[in-house]
């Protein structure tokens, strides 16, 4: 990628404490390399990348040593709507509460104005790769906006008891 031979990469969801991201459809981020670091001793990097896009595929190959390409690869189908899928109307309450708290720490993100779409909500409140992931995985729109709606909520709760904590004592 460094010297612009691919211009992007693909890097696929998996994880151990996510066993169902193993599971097909395989999701996975569309990525631009913004910066990596000088080589390591024994080649190893570290890069930043961006996200440009997201994407399923049903299967990867991983290489064998000493095969080339030395990375895995699969067939993958972009997702087409994902930039378009709103905040549903369900979650905009606790929207607005983790908005508000989030000012009220001094957010910067705030600044820019209420989110315009699902994924920039999802970044914005922090959900972990594992929610995102659940949320992304819905086959349908009435179920990634409940699942959204779950995470959103919750997180919107754990936000009032901590506004409520006193005397270093969290009420549960």
């Amino acid at each position: 990628m460094e010297n612009n031979e691919v211009e992007e990469i693909g890097i696929a969801y998996h994880t151990p404490s996510n066993p169902h991201s193993f599971n097909a459809p395989i999701y996975g981020g569309i990525v631009r390399l913004v910066f990596a670091t000088e080589p390591g001793r024994s080649g190893e990097r570290d890069a930043v990348v961006q996200c440009s896009n997201l994407f399923t595929t049903h299967e990867i190959h991983g290489a064998s040593l000493g095969e080339d390409p030395p990375y895995p690869m699969g067939n993958i189908e972009r997702l087409q709507t994902w930039k378009s899928w709103n905040v549903p109307d369900g979650a905009m309450p606790h929207i607005e509460e983790l908005s508000q708290y989030w000012k009220a720490q001094g957010s910067k993100a705030e600044e820019q104005g209420p989110v315009r779409s699902l994924t920039e909500a999802m970044v914005r409140y922090d959900f972990n790769p594992i929610e995102r992931h659940e949320v992304l995985c819905c086959k349908s729109e009435e179920k990634r906006y409940a699942r959204f709606i779950e995470t959103v909520q919750f997180k919107a709760l754990i936000v009032q008891q901590m506004q409520l904590k006193s005397k270093g004592q969290f009420p549960n």
